[in-house]
């Protein structure tokens, strides 16, 4: 139970960089596929290149947040719709992924290094000068060997902000990551700047209006969503022990997932600006795949029709909001009925 927790918390910072993107700048973004595996694959990389867990950490969201750049510079300068500006972006960071970490996967070495100083008597048990001084190394000079082996400093780093031990440590830090996250960003989203990137999902001519550049707003969103979702692979791929090119194939799909379950939850009910649903989404989700993993065996249930599962999920949730919103639903049925009476004519 704690692992699903703590895997689902995890995920969900995925769905809540997938929440900024899809429902507050309604830009969908499709950079998520391979930003999570540079998040995951460059936070590794550092960490057996010999940097500082959380140091490698950051870096990885810095890069994360760089690929959200690329898109939203491709999508607002060279004028590409933002789908096909996250394909050509996720597309290049597969090879960039493999470049970081010159193989399709990485592990981070379980063994943490440790380096011991020490004197030359220390390390042999012998003193250099006794065969000058005419000294044997009689029990007059133990005591002092004994005390120079005690003091010996040690230095020990190590490669893992996670311990892995089940008892419950990796979950109330996971949470305190979590934490800080929707701290920081709820006051963010409070500020002027943050209130404009709210309103920029659902009036950008208003936002202009103001004189506020909507490139700019359109890179910032991009930039932080993206740097989330790095920040999630790279905790996914510290959690696991490595990473692999492969780790965010679907993370799209997974995500929206969780926006989604998280906002059936809630309902109308939005705490933090609604950035607590997806993270809510994510354990619910992470918890409904452990159930389909274990018992779906007994209906015919293979590993490999999750992502199909997820999807159809996915669809029949739209479909479900669509029919239940009587404008919406107003707007379908007029729809299929100017296609049904062009069909007859």
């Amino acid at each position: 139970m704690i692992a699903i927790l703590e895997q689902g918390l995890i995920i969900g910072i995925t769905g809540l960089g997938v929440f900024i993107t899809f429902r507050i700048l309604d830009m969908p973004d499709l950079t998520v596929e391979g930003s999570f595996g540079l998040g995951g694959a460059s936070t590794v990389a550092l960490i057996v290149a010999g940097l500082g867990p959380i140091a490698a950490i950051l870096l990885g969201m810095l890069f994360g947040a760089l690929s959200g750049l690329v898109t939203g510079l491709i999508h607002r300068k060279l004028k590409v719709h933002v789908l096909l500006a996250g394909i050509l972006v996720m597309t290049m960071l597969y090879s960039v992924n493999i470049r970081v970490m010159n193989a399709p996967n990485l592990p981070i070495p379980r063994t943490s290094e440790s380096t011991k100083l020490g004197s030359y008597e220390s390390i042999t048990g012998e003193d250099p000068l006794a065969g000058i001084l005419g000294d044997s190394g009689g029990d007059e000079a133990a005591p002092a060997q004994e005390k120079r082996t005690e003091t010996t400093p040690s230095k020990e780093r190590r490669l893992n902000i996670f311990s892995n031990n089940r008892d419950g440590s990796d979950l109330i830090l996971i949470l305190g990551i979590i934490a800080v996250l929707l701290g920081i960003l709820f006051v963010f989203l409070k500020t002027d700047l943050g209130t404009v990137i709210r309103g920029f999902g659902s009036n950008k001519q208003g936002v202009e209006a103001f004189g506020m550049s909507m490139d700019f707003i359109s890179l910032l969103g991009l930039a932080i969503a993206n740097s989330l979702v790095a920040l999630s692979g790279g905790l996914f791929s510290m959690y696991g022990g490595f990473a692999d090119v492969t780790m965010g194939q679907g993370m799209i799909v997974t995500g929206l997932a969780m926006v989604m379950v998280g906002e059936i939850l809630f309902g109308r009910f939005k705490p933090v600006f609604g950035l607590v649903a997806p993270v809510v989404g994510g354990i619910v989700y992470q918890g409904i795949l452990a159930l389909v993993m274990r018992y779906g065996y007994k209906v015919g249930f293979r590993a490999s029709d999750m992502k199909l599962m997820t999807s159809l999920f996915i669809i029949s949730v739209i479909a479900f909001s669509l029919l239940n919103n009587p404008n919406k639903k107003r707007k379908f049925k007029g729809k299929v009925k100017s296609l049904c009476s062009n069909s007859k004519t």
